[in-house]
């Protein structure tokens, strides 16, 4: 991609080895995420993704992430009664410090998704995207993805 592409945000990367061009965002995710870069900005110049470059999430992205989520994703408890939690694990799965990788949890919640196998899946990106649950089969033998986050609030008009 061009340097315009770059720091305009539109546009297109070819990435080697990939045939199908990808996002400039995604690009810049990537080299994130490989520590090419060391972050990815957001509009107001913000770090919002860190890649592997940083563990623990900062005051920025939790900004962001209270704005997705309102709170716990899975039971509503207020921002203040959360944490950031990785959904790709730091340490198991090598998972980035990004927002797509991050969601506010309270701690019985954090406990539930860790120790009892439900799955979290991130769609869309920043602010505007959806954070569903997927139980374990014993709970749901259909695995039934379940909206959290704000989005489980969202009215249809």
């Amino acid at each position: 991609m061009t340097l315009d592409d770059l720091e305009s945000g539109t546009g297109s990367a070819t990435v080697d080895g990939i045939e199908t061009p990808v996002s400039v965002g995604a690009a810049r995710r990537m080299a994130a995420g490989g520590g090419v870069i060391p972050w990815v900005m957001g509009s107001d110049s913000e770090i919002l993704d860190w890649g592997r470059e940083k563990r623990l999430f900062t005051r920025a992205q939790r900004l962001a992430l209270v704005e997705r989520d309102g709170g716990c994703a899975m039971c509503g408890l207020p921002p203040e009664m959360t944490r950031v939690h990785h959904i790709r694990w730091w340490q198991r799965d090598a998972g980035p410090t990004d927002l797509s990788n991050g969601v506010l949890l309270c701690e019985t919640c954090h406990h539930r998704i860790h120790d009892n196998d439900w799955e979290i899946r991130v769609d869309g990106t920043g602010v505007t995207a959806r954070v569903w649950f997927i139980p374990p089969r014993y709970v749901d033998p259909a695995r039934t993805p379940r909206l959290g986050g704000r989005g489980r609030f969202d009215i249809a008009a």
